[in-house]
């Protein structure tokens, strides 16, 4: 039951679970804020986008991220 929590996190770089837990939920937040700032954005375009959510910089942060695990 164990190596179901395990064996994925450890193929693809982590330590473990935690590890794994961590960086898979950072990711995720980042990505549902940037969604959320879209949305409000696309409905009120004179509200801007805070910079460090807007695409370009999500892509840099992404790619970092990426590479964190390569």
């Amino acid at each position: 039951m164990i190596n179901i929590f395990t064996k994925h996190p450890k193929e693809n770089g982590h330590s473990g679970y935690i590890s794994h837990f961590v960086f898979a939920f950072s990711v995720s937040f980042r990505l549902f804020l940037v969604s959320i700032s879209l949305c409000v954005h696309s409905v009120f375009p004179f509200i801007p986008m805070p910079e460090f959510l807007d695409l370009k910089e999500t892509t840099k942060y992404l790619i970092d991220k990426d590479q964190q695990i390569s």
